[in-house]
């Protein structure tokens, strides 16, 4: 195994844990997965369409919201392509976030206040812009399925 992925599949498990230690909603979907899976699964913050630079960015301006990105990306990996699962997902990234943002910054603290900012402001952005990322999972699963082969 090369060194880029060891440091992936590193992360995957540092972020695993935070879900937990932070009790983050949703958590649960990341036990059906391996280090290595969960590596392979997860882009950082921002959709898989975005260059890798610019998601880096995203990830080292935001780097309290990459454990709510992380059950994120899994949510939509698997997503089963209805609206009420999209808007619950992203719904769900907010309601993290918000969770991170106060476990992991005093009130005082205006940081929690950003956190919190950028955790509805990302939700939104999904939730308007995010239908067709949602979809295709879904689709090009449905589209093997029907060819005969495995989903």
């Amino acid at each position: 195994m090369d060194t880029e992925m060891e440091t992936e599949m590193d992360e995957a498990r540092r972020l695993r844990s935070l879900c937990g230690e932070y009790e983050l909603e949703g958590r649960e979907i990341l036990s059906k997965y391996t280090d290595w899976g969960l590596a392979c699964i997860f882009n950082g913050i921002g959709p898989e369409s975005f260059p890798a630079w610019l998601r880096a960015a995203l990830d080292a301006l935001h780097p309290s919201l990459r454990p709510v990105a992380f059950i994120h990306d899994v949510e939509w990996h698997e997503s089963d392509g209805t609206e009420e699962s999209f808007a619950e997902s992203n719904a769900r990234f907010r309601r993290n976030g918000v969770k991170v943002a106060c476990a992991a910054f005093a009130w005082w603290r205006p940081r929690r206040y950003k956190v919190m900012w950028d955790a509805w402001k990302f939700s939104r952005i999904c939730q308007r812009f995010g239908w067709s990322a949602w979809r295709h999972p879904f689709v090009m699963r449905e589209g093997r399925e029907r060819e005969g082969g495995e989903a």
